[in-house]
């Protein structure tokens, strides 16, 4: 068993098998992991139990309608609008810990007052099958999967704390689990959220930890969610070839077109297509109605995705975390926070570089190329660290990748960049500066990985250019693939 307990297996001591064979998903508890619950797989699976889910969650917003719309809309109590996000099922898009923001004030006046305007016929729809909640987010580009999962989460937060009971009565032991008051049982009489007890696993190796909560993995994706605003635009063309009626068809078509000039834009067309919306409002029943013909291909695509991020990202970081505690002293280093920044950097170059710590960022041959996936990885790293880590701080001049901190006055700025970035010399030379001064940081380090010989000497010359080469605070890690010793 792994003295990292950084998967839910783990650190309950179970095979992960058996979450498997439960139906969920074998949680990270460093970090969230970038999945997020469809509703619409609910609506589009074959098991009973999700298709109740999913009326009750439609329902809950028909609630909430006749709360808006009551006295024209006027004096609406707009905490019934509100959301937190639910962290305890460690999923979402924080790249350290389980924060985030939740659905506050602005999605709670924008709900009031489209249920007052556009959406004023939600629930009335005979086009689709049936009601659809991501139906009032088809208007707002802002709007992305998180926003729908968490919105999601919250209304099917009895069910998911029922399913996490029923696991954890049967398969851990008794001192993993502690019992729980939660609010998750709406009250329609009284409008208030009401608690009920649940006996959950829960944190329980550190001192007053919190609940955790596990999902189904039938009903998770780590793509957008099937009905989404940017697939509704980019699929307008096949929105108005389904329509049956000629004359609505080219009545939308003529409209469509009315409004774009001669040499129209990107942004153009997008403003073309709202207008278009809000003169025909039926398309998007027509759009939703799409996806419910083609509901089977939903679930079974989110499946193999999800197993794929877990194989690259999960399953690879343990043995990472394994390879850096046994062959150097990673996580025992005291000091201040340029120090344990700078020495953890230095850990990860020797492990990758002479201790097949480069396997982690293969996936097979191929190298995992993108930068979040590798930042992540890298962040999560820092477990069980005493330092304060803060991932994509923004202090006002974009985000920094993360910011280490021991108190106010000790802060190092870490960035953690590909070689093959187009934009590479630019970021050595000026990006840490601007986050030291934004950010009150007066030390940073560059961390720069490298995929090929190529790369490395791509690194060298830049540095030269600008006049850092041998600087101890920008790291080169060569993670090219190594031939093994016995072929040597």
């Amino acid at each position: 068993m792994s003295n990292f307990k950084l998967l839910f297996s783990d650190y309950f001591e179970i095979d992960d098998s058996v979450l498997e064979n439960y139906g969920a998903l074998n949680i990270c508890l460093s970090s969230d992991l970038p999945m997020f619950i469809d509703p619409f797989l609910l609506f589009a699976s074959e098991k009973d139990e999700y298709k109740k889910l999913h009326r009750e969650v439609v329902n809950h917003l028909l609630i909430l309608k006749e709360y808006a719309t009551e006295n024209g809309g006027k004096n609406v109590d707009i905490n019934l609008f509100r959301f937190p996000e639910i962290k305890q099922n460690w999923l979402g898009l924080s790249e350290y810990g389980n924060g985030g923001k939740g659905l506050g004030k602005r999605f709670a006046n924008g709900a009031i007052t489209a249920f007052n305007g556009f959406y004023n016929t939600f629930g009335q729809e005979e086009i689709t099958a049936e009601t659809h909640i991501e139906k009032i987010t088809l208007l707002n580009s802002g709007v992305g999967k998180d926003f729908i999962s968490d919105f999601t989460t919250n209304l099917i937060f009895e069910y998911l704390l029922e399913f996490t009971e029923n696991f954890a009565k049967v398969y851990l032991k008794e001192n993993q689990l502690k019992s729980f008051s939660v609010r998750c049982r709406f009250d329609k009489q009284l409008k208030i959220w009401q608690p009920r007890t649940f006996k959950l696993p829960y944190l329980y190796r550190e001192g007053n930890g919190d609940f955790i909560i596990l999902t189904p993995l039938d009903i998770l994706t780590v793509d957008d969610s099937v009905i989404n605003n940017s697939d509704f635009y980019s699929n307008f063309n096949n929105v108005t070839k389904s329509l049956e009626n000629s004359s609505l068809r080219s009545a939308v078509n003529d409209f469509f077109r009315s409004n774009l000039p001669t040499k129209p834009t990107k942004k153009d067309r997008e403003i073309a297509f709202l207008n278009t919306i809000r003169k025909f409002p039926d398309l998007v029943d027509f759009y939703i109605k799409l996806k419910e013909d083609k509901k089977h291909e939903a679930s079974s695509a989110s499946i193999s995705k999800i197993n794929e991020l877990r194989e690259k990202l999960v399953d690879a970081l343990t043995p990472l975390c394994e390879l850096l505690d046994k062959k150097s002293d990673f996580y025992k280093i005291p000091s201040n926070s340029y120090n344990e920044a700078l020495q953890r950097a230095l850990y990860l170059k020797d492990v990758i570089e002479n201790n097949d710590g480069y396997r982690i960022f293969y996936d097979g041959i191929r190298p995992i190329a993108k930068e979040d996936t590798i930042q992540r990885i890298f962040k999560l790293t820092w477990y069980a660290s005493p330092y304060d880590v803060n991932a994509e701080v923004n202090n006002g001049r974009g985000p920094a990748d993360y910011k280490v901190s021991f108190g106010s006055g000790d802060s190092t700025i870490v960035e953690f960049k590909l070689a093959k970035s187009s934009s590479l010399k630019k970021n050595l030379q000026n990006q840490t500066d601007i986050y030291k001064v934004a950010s009150k940081s007066a030390k940073d380090i560059s961390v720069v990985l490298c995929y090929s010989i190529s790369e490395i000497r791509k690194v060298q010359k830049v540095l030269k250019e600008i006049e850092k080469e041998n600087h101890e605070n920008i790291i080169i890690i060569d993670a090219t693939r190594k031939i093994s010793a016995s072929k040597v």
